[in-house]
């Protein structure tokens, strides 16, 4: 999730502990009550920060630095530490203990679930395993996630002398239920599209940006071909394109290269392409979760010099908002016709 997001969700689950001084008694908060609202805070901002000590090409950085140790349940309680002594040293005679509880709660449920929700996924199993996992549920930025914890926490601020910690969990609350719609609706279109392409060897439904009623899928089908297409929460799904796998068309030696091996590991439906360049080759490696009308909508460029060395990589995200905006809305009869029952 994006940074505002699990910061307003680790305030929410701070709150989640009585404090020692009740709200509209009229006396000010102990050290305790704040530093616990303090580390919390701190605790769901922390793990992002191999953001700012990544370097590297936009592979590197994007798959490997960010989401790496700080993001693995092994760490959480070191984060949770790190939070707690930065809390305590700011308030001073706070009691370490609960102030360690909310952070360590905030690390797992306002940083590490949120993430793993979300269709990008993250490494939770480091430095076990380097699998990305993920729940696809919403996308990594959804405003109704986002906004009752903000006006939650925009109201406690306001009668900040009375009962401000109701407004926070009230915005818990919904936040929460409204992810719980999402996993349900998930669970009910996954059915949906499965029912729709009886034979295929897999499915996957994943969000759409700013969409509550409608869902992305994909099916893989024998063959390892991809149907990728949309389905409404009321409605049959419609199949915007057929994709042929396209993996084998990267040769060995390239497919061998660090960067290019990170970004096939990312891809769940990974569509490549392999062009020559600069006298090397630009390998494209898109992955079909992220489509747009069947088309990819997210991927990384990688040009390789003739000793396949990486000397230009980046992410691309299919253009700007405008340009996406516009090809959403820009779609034809013939890819919104419901797709037959195979």
């Amino acid at each position: 999730m994006d940074n505002l997001t699990h910061g307003l969700l680790g305030l929410a689950i701070g709150a989640l502990r009585r404090p020692d001084v009740r709200p509209g008694m009229g006396e000010r908060a102990s050290p305790t009550d704040r530093a616990v609202l303090l580390g919390a805070v701190l605790a769901s901002e922390l793990p992002d920060l191999d953001t700012l000590l990544a370097r590297g090409d936009a592979v590197t950085v994007a798959l490997q630095a960010h989401r790496g140790l700080s993001h693995a349940l092994l760490f959480s309680p070191l984060i949770a530490l790190g939070a707690t002594l930065a809390a305590c040293a700011v308030f001073r005679g706070a009691r370490p203990r609960p102030v360690f509880l909310a952070s360590l709660a905030s690390v797992l449920f306002a940083h590490l679930l949120p993430d793993l929700w979300t269709g990008w996924g993250t490494r939770l199993l480091l430095p076990f395993s380097d699998t990305r996992l993920s729940l696809d549920w919403t996308m990594v930025v959804d405003p109704w996630v986002t906004l009752p914890l903000l006006v939650g926490a925009v109201v406690a601020w306001r009668r900040r002398r009375m009962d401000w910690r109701r407004a926070l969990l009230v915005g818990l609350a919904l936040s929460a239920g409204y992810v719980g719609a999402r996993v349900a609706s998930w669970g009910v279109l996954t059915r949906r599209v499965e029912a729709a392409y009886a034979t295929a060897e897999s499915v996957r439904v994943f969000p759409l940006p700013f969409s509550v009623g409608t869902w992305r899928y994909v099916a893989t089908l024998p063959g390892g071909v991809l149907a990728a297409g949309e389905v409404p929460l009321a409605g049959a799904p419609r199949e915007a394109r057929r994709v042929e796998a396209t993996v084998d068309a990267l040769p060995p030696d390239v497919r061998a290269v660090g960067p290019v091996r990170e970004a096939l590991a990312w891809a769940r439906f990974p569509v490549v392409t392999v062009a020559p360049a600069d006298g090397g080759r630009e390998v494209r490696i898109s992955d079909l979760r992220y489509h747009l009308r069947g088309e990819p909508t997210l991927g990384f460029v990688l040009r390789l010099d003739a000793d396949h060395r990486v000397t230009e990589a980046r992410l691309e995200r299919g253009g700007s908002a405008s340009e996406l905006l516009r090809r959403w809305r820009g779609q034809d009869a013939e890819t919104t016709k419901p797709r037959e029952k195979e």
